[in-house]
Protein backbone atom coordinates (compact mmCIF):
# COMPACT_ATOMS: atom_id res chain seq x y z
CA UNK A 1 0.00 0.00 0.00
CA UNK A 2 3.11 2.34 0.73
CA UNK A 3 4.35 1.35 -2.46
CA UNK A 4 1.33 2.54 -4.20
CA UNK A 5 1.21 5.44 -2.38
CA UNK A 6 4.74 6.64 -3.17
CA UNK A 7 4.21 5.29 -7.18
CA UNK A 8 0.71 7.71 -7.22
CA UNK A 9 2.52 10.61 -6.00
CA UNK A 10 5.56 10.36 -7.89
CA UNK A 11 2.87 10.60 -10.94
CA UNK A 12 1.14 13.32 -9.38
CA UNK A 13 4.50 15.66 -9.32
CA UNK A 14 5.56 14.86 -12.82
CA UNK A 15 2.07 15.74 -14.15
CA UNK A 16 2.81 18.75 -11.79
CA UNK A 17 6.14 19.33 -13.38
CA UNK A 18 4.46 18.97 -17.00
CA UNK A 19 1.92 21.29 -16.26
CA UNK A 20 4.39 23.89 -14.70
CA UNK A 21 6.60 23.32 -17.66
CA UNK A 22 3.79 23.60 -20.55
CA UNK A 23 2.06 26.95 -18.72
CA UNK A 24 6.25 28.70 -18.88
CA UNK A 25 6.25 28.34 -22.37
CA UNK A 26 2.73 29.70 -22.68
CA UNK A 27 3.64 32.70 -20.23
CA UNK A 28 6.92 33.42 -22.50
CA UNK A 29 4.93 33.30 -26.10
CA UNK A 30 1.92 35.37 -24.34
CA UNK A 31 2.78 36.88 -21.57
CA UNK A 32 -0.22 35.75 -19.65
CA UNK A 33 -0.86 32.64 -18.07
CA UNK A 34 -2.19 30.19 -20.73
CA UNK A 35 -0.72 27.49 -22.24
CA UNK A 36 -2.42 25.00 -25.40
CA UNK A 37 -2.51 21.59 -26.46
CA UNK A 38 0.86 22.23 -28.51
CA UNK A 39 3.10 23.62 -25.20
CA UNK A 40 1.30 20.46 -23.23
CA UNK A 41 3.24 18.31 -25.87
CA UNK A 42 6.80 20.46 -25.66
CA UNK A 43 6.76 20.20 -22.22
CA UNK A 44 5.87 16.18 -21.85
CA UNK A 45 8.78 16.07 -24.22
CA UNK A 46 10.97 18.36 -22.65
CA UNK A 47 10.45 16.80 -18.84
CA UNK A 48 10.36 13.32 -19.98
CA UNK A 49 14.14 13.74 -20.94
CA UNK A 50 14.59 15.69 -17.79
CA UNK A 51 13.68 12.48 -15.82
CA UNK A 52 15.92 10.42 -18.40
CA UNK A 53 18.60 12.31 -17.98
CA UNK A 54 18.39 12.57 -13.87
CA UNK A 55 17.41 8.97 -14.04
CA UNK A 56 20.93 8.36 -16.25
CA UNK A 57 22.79 10.36 -13.16
CA UNK A 58 21.14 8.53 -10.53
CA UNK A 59 19.13 10.84 -9.10
CA UNK A 60 16.26 8.45 -9.04
CA UNK A 61 16.76 8.31 -5.14
CA UNK A 62 14.66 11.13 -4.63
CA UNK A 63 12.51 9.45 -5.77
CA UNK A 64 11.92 6.70 -3.08
CA UNK A 65 11.37 9.62 -0.59
CA UNK A 66 7.67 10.67 -1.73
CA UNK A 67 5.60 9.90 0.80
CA UNK A 68 2.69 12.49 2.75
CA UNK A 69 5.36 14.32 4.54
CA UNK A 70 6.26 15.22 1.17
CA UNK A 71 3.28 16.40 0.08
CA UNK A 72 3.06 18.56 3.12
CA UNK A 73 6.89 19.93 2.50
CA UNK A 74 5.50 21.12 -0.81
CA UNK A 75 2.44 22.87 1.04
CA UNK A 76 4.59 24.32 3.87
CA UNK A 77 7.28 25.93 0.67
CA UNK A 78 3.97 26.66 -1.76
CA UNK A 79 2.46 29.07 0.88
CA UNK A 80 5.85 30.57 2.37
CA UNK A 81 6.77 31.53 -1.08
CA UNK A 82 3.35 33.02 -2.01
CA UNK A 83 1.84 34.57 1.03
CA UNK A 84 4.23 37.75 1.11
CA UNK A 85 4.19 38.01 -2.62
CA UNK A 86 0.43 37.53 -2.62
CA UNK A 87 0.47 40.86 -0.26
CA UNK A 88 3.11 42.40 -3.08
CA UNK A 89 0.27 41.88 -5.80
CA UNK A 90 -2.32 42.94 -3.89
CA UNK A 91 -0.72 45.90 -2.99
CA UNK A 92 0.37 46.53 -6.50
CA UNK A 93 -3.50 45.81 -7.98
CA UNK A 94 -5.76 47.23 -5.57
CA UNK A 95 -6.07 50.50 -4.20
CA UNK A 96 -5.35 49.78 -0.59
CA UNK A 97 -4.41 53.13 0.49
CA UNK A 98 -7.91 54.43 -0.38
CA UNK A 99 -10.07 52.18 2.52
CA UNK A 100 -13.07 53.85 1.14
CA UNK A 101 -12.79 52.62 -2.97
CA UNK A 102 -11.34 48.83 -1.44
CA UNK A 103 -13.69 48.47 0.67
CA UNK A 104 -16.71 49.47 -1.86
CA UNK A 105 -14.62 47.30 -4.73
CA UNK A 106 -14.62 44.30 -2.59
CA UNK A 107 -18.56 44.29 -1.98
CA UNK A 108 -19.62 45.45 -5.23
CA UNK A 109 -20.75 42.20 -7.53
CA UNK A 110 -17.69 41.69 -10.07
CA UNK A 111 -18.78 38.75 -12.10
CA UNK A 112 -16.40 37.44 -15.00
CA UNK A 113 -13.67 39.76 -13.10
CA UNK A 114 -13.20 37.29 -11.22
CA UNK A 115 -10.91 35.26 -13.58
CA UNK A 116 -9.06 38.51 -15.01
CA UNK A 117 -7.41 38.66 -11.16
CA UNK A 118 -7.14 35.02 -10.66
CA UNK A 119 -5.18 34.62 -14.10
CA UNK A 120 -3.42 37.99 -13.07
CA UNK A 121 -2.47 36.47 -9.75
CA UNK A 122 -1.41 32.89 -11.09
CA UNK A 123 0.39 34.59 -13.79
CA UNK A 124 2.48 37.01 -11.06
CA UNK A 125 2.60 35.14 -8.06
CA UNK A 126 1.22 31.42 -7.75
CA UNK A 127 3.54 30.58 -10.98
CA UNK A 128 6.49 31.92 -9.73
CA UNK A 129 5.73 30.24 -5.69
CA UNK A 130 4.80 27.02 -7.92
CA UNK A 131 8.03 26.85 -9.71
CA UNK A 132 9.76 27.38 -6.85
CA UNK A 133 8.32 25.71 -4.41
CA UNK A 134 8.87 22.55 -6.69
CA UNK A 135 13.05 23.82 -7.30
CA UNK A 136 13.22 23.40 -3.97
CA UNK A 137 11.98 20.25 -2.82
CA UNK A 138 14.42 17.63 -2.93
CA UNK A 139 16.91 20.33 -0.56
CA UNK A 140 14.00 20.85 2.00
CA UNK A 141 13.02 17.24 1.70
CA UNK A 142 16.43 16.46 2.92
CA UNK A 143 16.80 19.00 5.27
CA UNK A 144 13.75 18.05 6.80
CA UNK A 145 15.05 14.31 7.02
CA UNK A 146 18.64 15.31 8.24
CA UNK A 147 17.63 18.24 11.05
CA UNK A 148 16.96 17.63 14.97
CA UNK A 149 13.72 19.61 15.89
CA UNK A 150 12.70 19.66 12.55
CA UNK A 151 8.78 20.44 13.16
CA UNK A 152 10.08 23.60 15.73
CA UNK A 153 12.56 24.82 13.45
CA UNK A 154 9.98 24.41 10.60
CA UNK A 155 7.12 26.10 12.33
CA UNK A 156 8.97 29.27 13.62
CA UNK A 157 10.50 29.60 10.43
CA UNK A 158 7.86 30.20 8.84
CA UNK A 159 6.40 32.71 11.26
CA UNK A 160 9.31 34.91 10.64
CA UNK A 161 9.47 35.10 6.96
CA UNK A 162 5.91 35.68 6.86
CA UNK A 163 6.20 38.36 9.22
CA UNK A 164 9.20 39.32 7.33
CA UNK A 165 7.27 39.21 4.12
CA UNK A 166 4.45 41.16 5.47
CA UNK A 167 5.85 44.11 7.31
CA UNK A 168 6.74 46.37 4.11
CA UNK A 169 3.15 45.72 3.17
CA UNK A 170 1.70 46.44 6.00
CA UNK A 171 4.06 48.97 6.26
CA UNK A 172 3.65 50.51 3.71
CA UNK A 173 -0.46 51.31 4.41
CA UNK A 174 -0.48 54.79 6.10
CA UNK A 175 -1.89 54.43 9.97
CA UNK A 176 -4.79 56.47 8.83
CA UNK A 177 -5.69 54.04 6.26
CA UNK A 178 -4.87 51.03 8.86
CA UNK A 179 -7.50 52.31 11.00
CA UNK A 180 -9.75 52.73 8.57
CA UNK A 181 -9.83 48.98 8.12
CA UNK A 182 -9.85 48.24 11.33
CA UNK A 183 -12.67 50.53 12.46
CA UNK A 184 -15.00 49.52 9.42
CA UNK A 185 -14.41 45.36 10.14
CA UNK A 186 -14.09 45.37 13.80
CA UNK A 187 -15.76 48.41 15.24
CA UNK A 188 -19.79 48.42 14.93
CA UNK A 189 -21.54 50.87 13.02
CA UNK A 190 -22.65 53.98 14.69
CA UNK A 191 -26.24 54.05 15.16
CA UNK A 192 -28.31 55.67 12.19
CA UNK A 193 -29.19 60.26 12.71
CA UNK A 194 -30.15 63.33 10.54
CA UNK A 195 -27.53 64.48 8.33
CA UNK A 196 -27.68 68.03 8.23
CA UNK A 197 -25.18 67.93 5.23
CA UNK A 198 -27.80 66.36 3.68
CA UNK A 199 -30.49 68.94 4.47
CA UNK A 200 -28.18 71.78 3.47
CA UNK A 201 -26.64 70.34 0.05
CA UNK A 202 -29.30 67.72 -1.29
CA UNK A 203 -31.96 68.86 -4.07
CA UNK A 204 -34.25 66.06 -4.64
CA UNK A 205 -36.02 66.30 -8.24
CA UNK A 206 -39.68 67.60 -9.02
CA UNK A 207 -40.68 67.66 -12.80
CA UNK A 208 -41.48 71.55 -12.09
CA UNK A 209 -37.87 72.14 -11.59
CA UNK A 210 -37.08 71.26 -15.48
CA UNK A 211 -37.67 73.25 -18.64
CA UNK A 212 -36.67 72.63 -21.96
CA UNK A 213 -35.60 75.06 -24.68
CA UNK A 214 -37.69 75.39 -27.96
CA UNK A 215 -34.82 72.63 -28.95
CA UNK A 216 -32.65 70.63 -27.35
CA UNK A 217 -29.66 68.24 -28.19
CA UNK A 218 -29.84 64.60 -28.26
CA UNK A 219 -27.39 62.90 -26.27
CA UNK A 220 -24.41 59.86 -26.65
CA UNK A 221 -22.90 59.26 -23.76
CA UNK A 222 -19.55 57.36 -23.45
CA UNK A 223 -18.28 56.20 -20.31
CA UNK A 224 -14.78 55.32 -21.06
CA UNK A 225 -13.36 52.70 -18.32
CA UNK A 226 -10.74 53.81 -15.58
CA UNK A 227 -9.57 57.11 -18.08
CA UNK A 228 -7.97 60.14 -16.72
CA UNK A 229 -5.67 62.77 -17.84
CA UNK A 230 -2.43 61.09 -17.07
CA UNK A 231 -3.28 58.86 -20.29
CA UNK A 232 -3.56 61.64 -22.81
CA UNK A 233 -0.34 61.41 -23.92
CA UNK A 234 -1.35 57.92 -25.80
CA UNK A 235 -4.76 59.00 -26.57
CA UNK A 236 -3.98 61.20 -29.87
CA UNK A 237 -7.93 61.12 -31.13
CA UNK A 238 -9.19 62.07 -27.38
CA UNK A 239 -6.41 64.43 -27.10
CA UNK A 240 -7.69 66.48 -30.33
CA UNK A 241 -11.27 66.08 -29.01
CA UNK A 242 -10.34 67.54 -25.82
CA UNK A 243 -9.16 71.12 -27.55
CA UNK A 244 -12.59 70.87 -29.93
CA UNK A 245 -14.87 70.21 -27.37
CA UNK A 246 -15.85 71.35 -23.61
CA UNK A 247 -13.87 71.32 -20.80
CA UNK A 248 -13.94 72.34 -16.93
CA UNK A 249 -10.99 71.56 -15.40
CA UNK A 250 -9.15 73.26 -12.11
CA UNK A 251 -5.70 71.47 -14.52
CA UNK A 252 -5.11 73.11 -17.49
CA UNK A 253 -4.48 72.08 -19.91
CA UNK A 254 -5.55 69.16 -19.55
CA UNK A 255 -7.77 68.47 -16.60
CA UNK A 256 -11.41 66.79 -15.49
CA UNK A 257 -12.92 66.16 -12.52
CA UNK A 258 -11.81 64.73 -9.32
CA UNK A 259 -12.61 61.51 -7.57
CA UNK A 260 -14.16 61.40 -4.96
CA UNK A 261 -15.52 58.41 -2.37
CA UNK A 262 -19.05 57.13 -3.37
CA UNK A 263 -18.19 57.64 -7.14
CA UNK A 264 -15.17 55.85 -7.60
CA UNK A 265 -16.06 52.62 -9.00
CA UNK A 266 -17.94 51.94 -12.51
CA UNK A 267 -21.74 51.91 -10.78
CA UNK A 268 -20.87 54.20 -8.27
CA UNK A 269 -19.64 56.81 -10.77
CA UNK A 270 -22.44 56.18 -12.80
CA UNK A 271 -24.62 56.69 -10.48
CA UNK A 272 -23.10 59.94 -9.36
CA UNK A 273 -22.76 61.28 -13.10
CA UNK A 274 -26.65 60.44 -13.87
CA UNK A 275 -28.45 61.71 -10.21
CA UNK A 276 -25.65 63.56 -8.14
CA UNK A 277 -26.06 60.82 -5.84
CA UNK A 278 -22.86 59.05 -3.93
CA UNK A 279 -23.02 55.26 -3.76
CA UNK A 280 -22.00 54.73 -0.56
CA UNK A 281 -20.30 51.99 1.74
CA UNK A 282 -22.59 50.57 4.43
CA UNK A 283 -25.77 48.83 3.24
CA UNK A 284 -26.45 45.22 3.86
CA UNK A 285 -28.17 44.31 0.16
CA UNK A 286 -25.03 45.84 -1.96
CA UNK A 287 -23.47 42.31 -2.21
CA UNK A 288 -27.32 41.44 -3.97
CA UNK A 289 -27.19 43.54 -6.48
CA UNK A 290 -26.58 42.11 -9.79
CA UNK A 291 -27.36 38.71 -9.01
CA UNK A 292 -30.88 38.98 -7.48
CA UNK A 293 -31.80 41.54 -9.95
CA UNK A 294 -32.92 43.92 -6.72
CA UNK A 295 -32.08 47.86 -7.17
CA UNK A 296 -31.44 50.86 -5.25
CA UNK A 297 -32.61 53.94 -5.14
CA UNK A 298 -35.52 53.70 -6.79
CA UNK A 299 -37.36 56.76 -5.87
CA UNK A 300 -34.53 58.96 -6.89
CA UNK A 301 -34.54 60.29 -10.79
CA UNK A 302 -31.32 60.54 -12.60
CA UNK A 303 -31.22 62.28 -16.17
CA UNK A 304 -32.59 59.23 -18.13
CA UNK A 305 -35.55 59.29 -16.14
CA UNK A 306 -35.68 63.05 -17.25
CA UNK A 307 -35.20 62.98 -20.59
CA UNK A 308 -37.94 60.01 -20.77
CA UNK A 309 -39.67 62.77 -19.23
CA UNK A 310 -39.35 64.57 -21.91
CA UNK A 311 -39.89 62.32 -24.95
CA UNK A 312 -36.70 60.96 -24.97
CA UNK A 313 -35.86 57.39 -26.34
CA UNK A 314 -32.89 56.31 -24.15
CA UNK A 315 -30.35 53.00 -25.01
CA UNK A 316 -27.85 51.50 -23.05
CA UNK A 317 -25.11 49.33 -25.08
CA UNK A 318 -22.36 47.69 -22.71
CA UNK A 319 -19.74 44.67 -23.50
CA UNK A 320 -20.19 43.29 -20.76
CA UNK A 321 -22.83 41.35 -18.45
CA UNK A 322 -25.95 43.62 -17.46
CA UNK A 323 -25.28 42.87 -13.69
CA UNK A 324 -21.65 43.33 -13.94
CA UNK A 325 -21.56 46.05 -11.12
CA UNK A 326 -25.35 46.05 -11.17
CA UNK A 327 -25.37 48.54 -14.14
CA UNK A 328 -28.55 46.73 -16.02
CA UNK A 329 -30.93 46.62 -12.99
CA UNK A 330 -30.11 50.31 -11.61
CA UNK A 331 -30.35 51.82 -15.44
CA UNK A 332 -33.71 50.02 -16.31
CA UNK A 333 -34.94 51.29 -13.12
CA UNK A 334 -34.03 55.25 -14.42
CA UNK A 335 -35.48 55.39 -17.83
CA UNK A 336 -33.37 53.37 -19.88
CA UNK A 337 -36.05 52.10 -22.63
CA UNK A 338 -34.02 49.31 -24.36
CA UNK A 339 -30.46 48.11 -22.92
CA UNK A 340 -27.86 45.10 -24.51
CA UNK A 341 -25.28 43.33 -23.12
CA UNK A 342 -22.15 41.02 -23.67
CA UNK A 343 -24.98 38.69 -24.95
CA UNK A 344 -27.20 40.54 -26.84
CA UNK A 345 -23.89 42.12 -29.23
CA UNK A 346 -22.39 38.21 -29.71
CA UNK A 347 -25.85 37.07 -30.46
CA UNK A 348 -26.03 39.52 -33.15
CA UNK A 349 -22.48 39.04 -34.60
CA UNK A 350 -23.25 35.25 -34.51
CA UNK A 351 -26.50 36.25 -36.67
CA UNK A 352 -24.60 37.94 -38.94
CA UNK A 353 -21.34 35.91 -39.51
CA UNK A 354 -18.83 38.14 -37.60
CA UNK A 355 -16.08 37.16 -35.70
CA UNK A 356 -16.39 39.20 -32.25
CA UNK A 357 -13.18 39.12 -29.70
CA UNK A 358 -14.00 38.22 -25.95
CA UNK A 359 -12.44 40.60 -23.58
CA UNK A 360 -12.53 38.88 -19.69
CA UNK A 361 -16.16 39.08 -19.28
CA UNK A 362 -16.92 40.90 -22.04
CA UNK A 363 -16.79 41.81 -25.76
CA UNK A 364 -14.18 44.24 -27.53
CA UNK A 365 -14.76 48.07 -27.08
CA UNK A 366 -14.92 47.78 -31.22
CA UNK A 367 -17.65 45.66 -31.06
CA UNK A 368 -19.50 47.70 -28.96
CA UNK A 369 -19.41 50.63 -30.82
CA UNK A 370 -20.41 48.89 -33.84
CA UNK A 371 -23.71 47.27 -32.45
CA UNK A 372 -24.27 51.14 -30.90
CA UNK A 373 -23.94 52.30 -34.28
CA UNK A 374 -26.35 49.84 -35.35
CA UNK A 375 -29.16 50.89 -33.08
CA UNK A 376 -28.30 54.83 -34.03
CA UNK A 377 -29.03 53.85 -37.41
CA UNK A 378 -32.62 52.55 -37.03
CA UNK A 379 -33.82 55.82 -35.44
CA UNK A 380 -35.85 58.28 -36.87
CA UNK A 381 -36.27 62.16 -36.00
CA UNK A 382 -37.76 61.48 -32.26
CA UNK A 383 -34.94 62.84 -29.42
CA UNK A 384 -32.81 60.04 -28.00
CA UNK A 385 -30.29 59.54 -25.96
CA UNK A 386 -27.23 56.62 -26.21
CA UNK A 387 -25.23 55.47 -23.54
CA UNK A 388 -21.94 53.25 -24.19
CA UNK A 389 -19.67 52.04 -21.70
CA UNK A 390 -16.17 50.67 -22.45
CA UNK A 391 -14.21 47.80 -21.04
CA UNK A 392 -11.11 47.58 -22.58
CA UNK A 393 -8.87 50.00 -21.01
CA UNK A 394 -9.83 48.11 -17.33
CA UNK A 395 -7.12 47.66 -15.04
CA UNK A 396 -4.80 45.94 -13.99
CA UNK A 397 -3.49 45.50 -17.71
CA UNK A 398 -6.61 46.21 -20.01
CA UNK A 399 -7.25 44.37 -22.90
CA UNK A 400 -5.83 44.25 -26.16
CA UNK A 401 -7.97 43.77 -29.35
CA UNK A 402 -5.65 41.56 -31.70
CA UNK A 403 -7.57 43.53 -34.54
CA UNK A 404 -6.05 46.53 -33.71
CA UNK A 405 -3.07 47.33 -35.61
CA UNK A 406 -1.22 49.36 -32.80
CA UNK A 407 1.06 46.81 -30.95
CA UNK A 408 3.14 46.98 -27.30
CA UNK A 409 6.46 48.50 -27.64
CA UNK A 410 8.18 46.03 -25.30
CA UNK A 411 6.58 43.09 -22.64
CA UNK A 412 6.33 45.41 -19.97
CA UNK A 413 2.76 46.06 -18.32
CA UNK A 414 2.72 49.94 -19.41
CA UNK A 415 3.83 49.37 -22.89
CA UNK A 416 0.93 46.70 -22.85
CA UNK A 417 -1.35 49.44 -21.45
CA UNK A 418 -0.19 52.15 -23.19
CA UNK A 419 -1.50 49.97 -26.59
CA UNK A 420 -4.52 49.53 -24.75
CA UNK A 421 -5.02 52.82 -24.87
CA UNK A 422 -4.13 53.86 -27.82
CA UNK A 423 -6.83 51.57 -29.83
CA UNK A 424 -9.37 52.57 -27.82
CA UNK A 425 -8.20 56.26 -28.31
CA UNK A 426 -8.93 55.37 -31.93
CA UNK A 427 -11.80 53.42 -31.30
CA UNK A 428 -13.56 56.32 -30.03
CA UNK A 429 -12.21 58.85 -32.49
CA UNK A 430 -13.86 56.47 -34.95
CA UNK A 431 -17.11 56.80 -33.31
CA UNK A 432 -17.37 60.26 -32.68
CA UNK A 433 -16.76 61.01 -36.57
CA UNK A 434 -19.31 58.66 -37.77
CA UNK A 435 -22.12 60.36 -35.29
CA UNK A 436 -20.57 63.76 -36.50
CA UNK A 437 -21.05 62.95 -39.77
CA UNK A 438 -24.60 61.56 -39.68
CA UNK A 439 -27.60 63.51 -40.00
CA UNK A 440 -28.60 63.61 -36.15
CA UNK A 441 -24.70 64.57 -36.02
CA UNK A 442 -25.66 68.30 -36.35
CA UNK A 443 -27.85 68.31 -33.14
CA UNK A 444 -26.18 65.36 -31.54
CA UNK A 445 -23.81 66.11 -28.14
CA UNK A 446 -21.41 64.03 -27.05
CA UNK A 447 -19.97 63.40 -23.47
CA UNK A 448 -16.49 61.79 -23.12
CA UNK A 449 -16.14 60.74 -19.16
CA UNK A 450 -13.68 58.60 -17.45
CA UNK A 451 -15.89 56.67 -14.84
CA UNK A 452 -13.12 57.03 -12.47
CA UNK A 453 -9.11 56.85 -12.15
CA UNK A 454 -7.49 53.96 -12.80
CA UNK A 455 -7.87 52.15 -9.53
CA UNK A 456 -4.49 52.14 -8.09
CA UNK A 457 -1.84 54.64 -9.00
CA UNK A 458 -1.43 55.68 -12.37
CA UNK A 459 0.89 52.93 -14.63
CA UNK A 460 2.94 55.95 -15.75
CA UNK A 461 4.92 58.70 -14.39
CA UNK A 462 3.25 61.27 -12.61
CA UNK A 463 4.59 64.36 -10.68
CA UNK A 464 1.63 64.50 -8.75
CA UNK A 465 -0.82 61.64 -7.47
CA UNK A 466 -3.48 64.57 -6.77
CA UNK A 467 -2.89 66.22 -9.97
CA UNK A 468 -4.90 63.32 -11.74
CA UNK A 469 -8.67 64.01 -12.98
CA UNK A 470 -11.11 62.08 -14.90
CA UNK A 471 -11.52 62.82 -18.21
CA UNK A 472 -14.91 64.81 -19.10
CA UNK A 473 -15.41 66.35 -22.50
CA UNK A 474 -18.56 68.19 -23.49
CA UNK A 475 -18.75 68.13 -27.71
CA UNK A 476 -21.20 70.02 -29.83
CA UNK A 477 -22.96 71.54 -26.83
CA UNK A 478 -26.45 73.34 -26.86
CA UNK A 479 -25.11 75.58 -24.27
CA UNK A 480 -21.69 76.79 -23.19
CA UNK A 481 -19.31 78.35 -21.36
CA UNK A 482 -16.38 80.91 -21.10
CA UNK A 483 -15.70 80.31 -17.36
CA UNK A 484 -14.14 76.56 -17.81
CA UNK A 485 -11.49 77.11 -14.46
CA UNK A 486 -13.94 74.93 -12.44
CA UNK A 487 -13.04 72.26 -9.59
CA UNK A 488 -16.09 69.56 -9.15
CA UNK A 489 -16.97 65.84 -9.20
CA UNK A 490 -19.25 63.28 -10.84
CA UNK A 491 -21.71 64.94 -8.86
CA UNK A 492 -21.54 67.86 -11.23
CA UNK A 493 -22.22 65.69 -14.08
CA UNK A 494 -25.77 65.04 -14.21
CA UNK A 495 -26.92 69.41 -13.88
CA UNK A 496 -23.89 69.81 -16.19
CA UNK A 497 -25.33 67.31 -18.90
CA UNK A 498 -29.18 68.59 -18.97
CA UNK A 499 -28.31 72.40 -19.29
CA UNK A 500 -25.37 71.90 -22.04
CA UNK A 501 -28.35 69.63 -24.09
CA UNK A 502 -30.43 72.61 -23.61
CA UNK A 503 -32.56 72.44 -20.18
CA UNK A 504 -32.90 74.71 -17.81
CA UNK A 505 -32.73 73.72 -13.78
CA UNK A 506 -34.17 75.40 -11.06
CA UNK A 507 -31.36 76.84 -9.24
CA UNK A 508 -28.48 75.00 -11.83
CA UNK A 509 -28.95 72.15 -8.90
CA UNK A 510 -29.69 68.30 -8.61
CA UNK A 511 -28.81 66.39 -6.34
CA UNK A 512 -25.14 66.75 -4.62
CA UNK A 513 -24.35 68.37 -7.95
CA UNK A 514 -24.11 71.99 -9.90
CA UNK A 515 -24.25 72.68 -13.14
CA UNK A 516 -20.83 74.16 -14.30
CA UNK A 517 -22.29 76.35 -16.85
CA UNK A 518 -23.49 78.77 -13.85
CA UNK A 519 -22.31 80.40 -11.62
CA UNK A 520 -23.32 78.34 -8.63
CA UNK A 521 -20.35 76.32 -6.53
CA UNK A 522 -19.83 72.78 -6.49
CA UNK A 523 -19.20 70.73 -3.33
CA UNK A 524 -15.35 70.92 -3.54
CA UNK A 525 -15.26 74.33 -4.39
CA UNK A 526 -17.12 75.10 -1.17
CA UNK A 527 -15.46 73.30 1.46
CA UNK A 528 -11.85 71.44 1.81
CA UNK A 529 -11.95 68.21 0.16
CA UNK A 530 -11.33 66.34 3.81
CA UNK A 531 -14.25 68.05 4.94
CA UNK A 532 -16.11 66.94 1.99
CA UNK A 533 -14.97 63.07 2.30
CA UNK A 534 -15.90 63.03 5.62
CA UNK A 535 -19.00 64.43 5.54
CA UNK A 536 -20.03 61.94 2.73
CA UNK A 537 -18.97 59.01 4.94
CA UNK A 538 -21.19 60.10 7.88
CA UNK A 539 -23.91 60.85 5.36
CA UNK A 540 -23.55 56.77 4.24
CA UNK A 541 -25.35 55.99 7.53
CA UNK A 542 -27.72 58.68 8.00
CA UNK A 543 -31.63 57.90 8.39
CA UNK A 544 -32.06 60.28 4.61
CA UNK A 545 -29.11 58.77 2.79
CA UNK A 546 -30.59 54.79 3.73
CA UNK A 547 -33.95 55.55 3.05
CA UNK A 548 -33.55 56.87 -0.14
CA UNK A 549 -31.34 54.15 -0.93
CA UNK A 550 -33.57 51.26 0.16
CA UNK A 551 -36.87 53.37 -1.00
CA UNK A 552 -39.27 51.44 -3.79
CA UNK A 553 -40.48 53.60 -6.94
CA UNK A 554 -43.92 54.34 -6.10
Amino acid sequence: MVRLLNKLLIYFFDLLYIVMFAFAIGFVKHFRFDCSVIDFIVATILYTALRFYLHKKKYERFSQKFSLQVVFLWLYQFLLLALPTTLVWVKKTFPVQNPDLTIMTLQMPVDGFVSVFIQDFFSRVGFYALVLSLSLLWPICDLYQNLKFRKVFFAIAFIVIFIAGSFPFWNAISPKARQQYIDYYFNSPAEPAHSKFYQDKFVLYSPEMVSADDTTRNLVFIYVESFENTFLKFTPEISQLYKQGLVFSDKFPYGGGKNIIGAATTISSMVSKTTGMPLLCGSSVMNNFGKTGETFFDSLPGIYDILHQFGYRNFYVQGTPARFGATGPFFLAHGIDELYDKDDIEKALEARGETYRRRGPGVADADVFNYAKSILDTLGHAPFSMTVTTIDTHFPRGFLDRRCKIKPANSSDGAYYAAVLSCTSKRIGEFVKWIQEKPFGSNTEIVIAGDHLFMTKSPFPVSKQSDRRFVNIYINPKKTSTQTRRKYTSFDSAPTVLETMGFNLEGHRLGFGASLLSEEKTLVESMKERQLVHLLRELSGSIEYNALFQSKAP
